[in-house]
């Protein structure tokens, strides 16, 4: 085959596979959890194993058909009542999944991880044979296992790696609602109907969907031009309504003149006469606008409907239930739960509530992070909780639902709740708050300073919930997507995070208002009240302008003085709108309220990407530009709070943020997977070199936030390294950290002089450390 086909096949074989993993995860999820394994269940995962190894004998990648032949044959032994499929056997089944999805991912396996992983494959397969000639089989397969593991682990050092493929949106059983446990419905495993389908890129829908918009703006200007012929005709009736009422001072004149002879008395018929076809000539012409006038409005709304429908399709494209990310919480809820010693029951509800790929991609780290704060920090032990007069076994649940144009999901759970205390302590530290303010705050202004950069009462960073996401990343993701995000949360009982997004990423509701002579526009879901009250109507409190709306006490800001706009001159009656954020109210004073209008947001230019309030541009029907304004930014700056710079922008899709990256220096490739692994987990981007002589090549080109590099190496050494790093007035300014088994106090003076910022010896090493000394150096 032509290498152009050879990439076809290998484009294919990672879908497959990626189907194939998420199906088995899935389904052994449901098989674990149910208080009996269902043979159906078992006999689709020895299905897959088998497609899979198949596949991946076809490619030729050695790696993922020895895995899928393991776990083929545990599967099937399953099948015969010849092993039973216990927690320990279902770990190292996850353990061989996870090893395929790195080979998927493109992520160099760990040569021990992969022989332990096999090694212990070889031994659950083993422990069943009973039959002579099972036993046969076995002694055949025993002989071989050392040439299988050595075969896996080359041919696994130079995989193919896969080109970008959309991921897979197969839907399978997941968690239960009312509160039920969930092995109580997932005895069931419910398999998609056949249908004929094809897969599409991701990318090519989004350049669809951007060219829908660009129609979507096309018939807000047809729409605009159907507004100017209504006018058009609507000038025309006056004119006609104005010749009708001098019509008759013209008759009368003509008779009279009927009596004049002369050359006046002509020049006047000829006059007249004209008059006469100009009252024809509007008739007609009045009966063509009023024809042209309804076929325009017949074509408006033909072409409405159309670009609705289109874009209604499209977008019904780009929907997957939440459902697709359920297998991966549920998975991320046990395996902390089995290395926390903690007992966590996960509970789902509104898992088929789908929602845009785009949006529900950026979200699930978001989600992943909060449920691994629910676990780590809110989730007690055992033996705490029956102490508190709680159930041994803690909940976290997860809830989907559609309200209206927004998607709302909630994650909470029963744990022993927020910090008040740790976090005001925390905040003043940081300077976040003066101790003053700190005294005034409700419980819920407390818990939203969680979302400020940097504030954590934990500890230390741990391997469970830091992995490099804060909380106001969280808040930056789910702002990028227009949505907002707010916490609530009782001492003993539990904390709930609820985040709140629009449907659609590139259509939005606005409501369009004036300040300072200038046009704005604020996203309708965020808007509260629009209303027109009297200056004598508001009060003073604690030197601040209040109105009271629906009983409740709302502060009152100028926009135009937010914004740094000059304020028009006040009018009898002040047009108000109120902006809400969780249980924050803010009514903003502006100079005048339109209509709402659905708009199509197009991207900021990176002059104006951080700009304070704003949030997106769009286009109006008149071909005007016309800023929308970020509601949450403006609550948080009307409310004295610390503005935080927005480190994404979201137009039609999310921007991820952008993570430190780290440059690794390493002859060995074990300790090089090693860091690799604990620094990705933590949320760093990665690259590595084999060498010192490497790292300097690739350094310009990677631009890394800090180095970290072994002290012996071939070509370049660490020592070495460090010095030219250090040397060199461009890259002087990287952080370089020396990790070695080097521990003599000579050996680390000789590093600290070649200019390393940190010295970590390998005899002390643990990820821990490792993460302590890259924050401290960046």
């Amino acid at each position: 085959m032509t290498d152009s086909q050879d990439n076809e096949l290998l484009n294919i074989f990672w879908v497959e596979v990626g189907d194939y993993l998420q199906k088995l995860n899935s389904l052994l999820l449901q098989t674990e959890a149910a208080a009996q394994a269902n043979p159906e269940a078992v006999r689709e995962m020895n299905r897959f194993a088998h497609s899979m190894k198949g596949a991946a004998r076809a490619v030729g990648i050695g790696v993922i058909e020895t895995l899928s032949h393991y776990m083929e044959d545990i599967f099937g032994a399953a099948l015969k009542s010849k092993l039973e499929l216990t927690p320990s056997t279902c770990d190292l089944l996850y353990d061989s999944l996870d090893l395929i999805q790195n080979v998927v991912n493109g992520v160099d396996n760990s040569t021990d991880a992969l022989a332990t992983t096999i090694a212990r494959l070889e031994q659950t397969i083993a422990s069943e044979a009973e039959a002579s000639v099972e036993n046969h089989t076995e002694e055949k397969r025993s002989t071989s296992s050392t040439a299988a593991i050595e075969t896996a682990i080359v041919r696994d050092s130079d995989v193919p790696k896969p080109a970008p493929v959309p991921k897979p949106t197969t839907r399978t059983s997941t968690a239960t609602s009312n509160g039920a446990h969930p092995s109580d419905e997932m005895m069931t495993v419910l398999l998609p109907a056949s249908e004929e389908s094809v897969r599409v890129p991701v990318s090519r829908m989004d350049r669809l969907m951007g060219e829908v918009s660009e129609l979507l703006v096309a018939r807000m200007h047809s729409e605009e031009r159907a507004r100017e012929f209504h006018r058009l005709q609507k000038l025309n009736q006056r004119w006609q309504r104005e010749w009708r009422s001098v019509r008759t001072a013209y008759i009368r004149l003509a008779r009279r003149m009927q009596h004049e002879e002369g050359q006046m008395w002509e020049e006047v018929v000829t006059l007249f006469h004209f008059l006469e076809e100009n009252q024809r000539y509007l008739q007609e012409t009045q009966r063509q606008l009023a024809h042209l006038s309804r076929e325009l409005t017949q074509y408006n709304a033909s072409l409405t409907m159309l670009t609705e429908q289109l874009q209604d399709d499209i977008s019904g494209m780009r929907l997957v239930p939440f459902d697709t990310l359920v297998s991966s919480f549920q998975r991320l809820i046990r395996d902390l739960a089995r290395d926390m010693t903690k007992e966590v029951h996960l509970v789902v509800e509104g898992s088929m509530v789908e929602m845009d790929k785009t949006a529900l991609d950026a979200l699930k780290e978001p989600i992943m992070h909060l449920l691994r704060n629910s676990v780590d920090h809110g989730i007690e032990h055992p033996a705490e909780r029956e102490r508190n007069g709680k159930l041994p076994i803690g909940s976290v649940h997860i809830t989907v639902e559609q309200r209206g144009k927004e998607i709302i999901i909630r994650i909470s759970d029963d744990g022993r709740g927020l910090d008040t205390t740790g976090i005001l302590r925390k905040a003043e530290q940081l300077g976040v708050v003066s101790s003053q303010v700190a005294a005034d705050l409700s419980p819920e202004e407390i818990y939203n300073l969680i979302f400020h950069p940097g504030l954590s009462t934990a500890a230390e960073l741990t391997a469970i919930s830091g992995r490099g996401m804060g909380m106001d990343i969280v808040r930056i993701r789910v702002e990028s997507l227009r949505g907002r995000v707010s916490v609530q949360s009782i001492t003993g009982r539990g904390t709930t995070f609820t985040m709140r997004l629009p449907v659609s990423l590139t259509r939005l509701s606005c409501i369009l208002l004036q300040v300072g002579g200038q046009d704005f526009a604020v996203p309708s879901v965020s808007v509260w009240r629009m209303l027109k009250l009297r200056r004598d109507q508001w009060f003073t409190a604690e030197g601040r302008d209040m109105v009271i709306i629906e009983e409740r006490p709302i502060p009152v800001i100028s926009l135009a003085g937010v914004l740094g706009n000059a304020a028009a001159p006040e009018a009898e009656e002040i047009p108000l709108m109120v902006l809400s954020s969780g249980e924050k109210y803010i009514a903003f004073q502006v100079d005048d309220l339109y209509s709402e209008q659905e708009l199509v947001l197009k991207p900021l230019g990176p002059e104006i990407t951080n700009a304070p309030y704003i949030s997106g541009g769009a286009l109006l029907g008149t071909g005007d530009v016309i800023i929308v304004l970020d509601p949450n930014d403006l609550i948080r700056g009307a409310s004295g709070q610390p503005r935080i710079p927005r480190r994404i922008e979201m137009t039609a899709e999310p921007i991820e943020e952008k993570r430190l990256r780290v440059l690794i220096a390493d002859d060995s490739i074990t300790t090089r997977t090693l860091e690799k692994h604990i620094l990705e987990t933590a949320g760093y981007e990665v690259y590595v070199a084999v060498d010192g002589a490497e790292a300097w090549e690739r350094l310009r080109e990677i631009q890394p936030d800090v180095v970290i590099s072994d002290v012996e190496m071939p070509r370049m050494t660490g020592l070495e390294l460090a010095a030219r790093i250090k040397g060199d007035e461009q890259t002087r300014r990287i952080p370089v950290v020396l990790l070695t088994s080097l521990a003599k106090p000579q050996q680390q003076e000789a590093g600290l002089k070649a200019g390393a910022d940190a010295y970590l010896v390998k005899s002390r090493f643990e990820q821990g450390e490792l993460l302590r000394v890259i924050r401290s150096v960046v």
